[in-house]
């Protein structure tokens, strides 16, 4: 198999973490090269030597601000034999159209997620766009089983998130609902000036929660409508099931399970039908689709 050379340049803070390990995981399975620079070391780099590689570049201004030097990193991107904008949320938001006018000139945009925004992107840029479905990694596939002894699993739902008026709501929902009162709620404020939430619980602490949890609860975070899939599969691998609440994503009936118009209609099919069918029915839509390396190998492909 030909291996490819591919590169990530990232900002120097964990922010956009999740989205650089995944794409790391899923071009590795599939045989391609990916080497790792910031921001600074992309400056350094020889442009004989980015002439060779693709590059995908995560958060652009975030990159540019950490270079220390704006117009040899532009300089620098430019030398690079294709440019792609690795994303990850909601197309057409203020944050999306920010980072196609950065000074990059981008060949594509490659979209991670569980459903292609592709109309919506066409509406905003003319930068050619490619879906890639945000399918299991190899370490994930004999993960995703379904877990034995439920019994066990002693905190009935979990919800995390933001400290906005939607998860209050939820929160008031739950106990209005007199939803089983053995939950997990965290919800954290958002950090000054910044509209990125302080990461209070996430990673190993957060997975260490959903081991132990049957439904994993969460609301709109963004006025746009879309699915965050990497809580999805974080509840998945966890044993968890995910639930997004969320009237407006719920009226679009998407093809993603497990979201509902309200607490009760969540209560209703819980009970209904329970946690060992609805946990099989998110995992045999995640794993259904095909790996996560199928899926970005054939967007590279038609860059």
């Amino acid at each position: 198999m030909q291996i490819k050379t591919l590169a990530i340049v990232r900002p120097p803070d964990k922010g956009d973490q999740e989205l650089v390990s995944r794409l790391m995981k899923g071009f590795g399975d599939a045989s391609y090269g990916v080497a790792i620079y910031s921001p600074s070391e992309l400056c350094a780099s020889a442009a004989e030597d980015l002439s060779k590689i693709t590059l995908l570049v995560v958060s652009p201004g975030q990159c540019i601000a950490a270079s220390g030097d704006e117009p040899i990193f532009l300089e620098k991107v430019a030398r690079a034999r294709q440019r792609i904008l690795a994303s990850v949320g909601p197309v057409g938001s203020p944050w999306y159209l920010g980072r196609l006018r950065k000074g990059i000139t981008f060949d594509a945009v490659l979209d991670l997620g569980f459903a292609s925004q592709g109309d919506r992107h066409s509406e905003v840029s003319d930068v050619p766009y490619y879906f890639a479905f945000n399918g299991p990694t190899g370490e994930e596939e004999p993960l995703i089983e379904e877990p034995t002894h439920p019994e066990e699993r002693a905190i009935p739902w979990v919800l995390v998130g933001p400290k906005n008026d939607r998860n209050r709501d939820l929160l008031a929902e739950l106990l209005e609902h007199d939803v089983d009162p053995g939950g997990f709620c965290l919800l954290h404020a958002r950090l000054k000036n910044t509209t990125t939430p302080e990461p209070m619980l996430g990673g190993p602490q957060l997975s260490a929660v959903l081991s132990k949890a049957r439904y994993y609860l969460w609301g709109a975070d963004r006025e746009a409508s879309y699915y965050e899939s990497f809580r999805f599969i974080e509840s998945l691998v966890a044993g968890t099931v995910p639930c997004k609440i969320d009237p407006d994503l719920a009226a679009e009936e998407p093809e993603v399970p497990g979201v509902y118009a309200s607490i009760p209609a969540f209560e209703k099919e819980a009970q209904a039908i329970g946690y060992r069918a609805l946990y099989r029915r998110a995992r045999d839509f995640y794993v259904s689709r095909g790996r996560l390396a199928e899926h970005l190998s054939g967007a590279l492909r038609l860059v």
